[in-house]
């Protein structure tokens, strides 16, 4: 190795110590979780007659029908099946709540309901509101009721909630659930 990299090389050693040393502390953060046991599959059925494995069909609705902020058109009622057989899962003596993520987006005034997904052409000023067994709105990220009989499907209804005014176009969105155990 010649000389002036021998010098490029503690020059880079240097500068990588100093700005190291030039990081400050500001904080700390605690990371908090623990590993459960196996989750229990789940099935998504809709009792609508949708034909797609896992979808729920809202129906074909006018615009004008979610022409104003909170109107309500199109619905569905769609289940989650706990698969109580399977190796691992029991829920003997459990309850669960479910918490939805939406994967297209999200709308509302703080976005609590699912967003359209921008496909070409899609409607506007809509979104998607889900409702549990008890007519609660499950707000994205925020439990449902809590379910008590997992031995039993979990019962939810899906419908268009008008973000402003409604326009036409196809109105898909798309989410992921969570079912809490406690």
């Amino acid at each position: 190795m010649n000389k002036f990299a021998l010098k490029g090389l503690f020059a880079a050693v240097v500068l990588a110590a100093a700005s190291q040393a030039a990081m400050a502390a500001d904080g700390e953060i605690n990371f908090v979780g623990s590993v459960t046991d196996n989750t229990c599959p789940v099935v998504v059925t809709d009792l609508n007659g949708s034909a797609g494995a896992g979808d729920v069909g809202l129906g074909d609705v006018p615009a004008t029908s979610l022409a104003t902020v909170g109107a309500i058109a199109g619905g569905g009622a769609f289940t989650l099946t706990i698969d109580t057989t399977a190796p691992g899962c029991s829920v003997t003596g459990k309850s669960a709540v479910v918490k939805f993520l939406s994967l297209s987006g999200t709308a509302g005034a703080s976005g609590q309901w699912i967003g359209i997904s921008p496909d070409a052409g899609h409607a506007t000023n809509v979104a998607v509101q889900i409702k549990d067994a008890t007519d609660k709105d499950v707000q994205l990220g925020l439990e449902s009721a809590p379910y008590l009989d997992l031995t039993q499907p979990l019962r939810f209804t899906a419908n268009y909630i008008a973000t402003g005014t409604a326009t036409s176009g196809p109105a898909n969105a798309k989410a992921a659930f969570t079912v809490e155990y406690q």
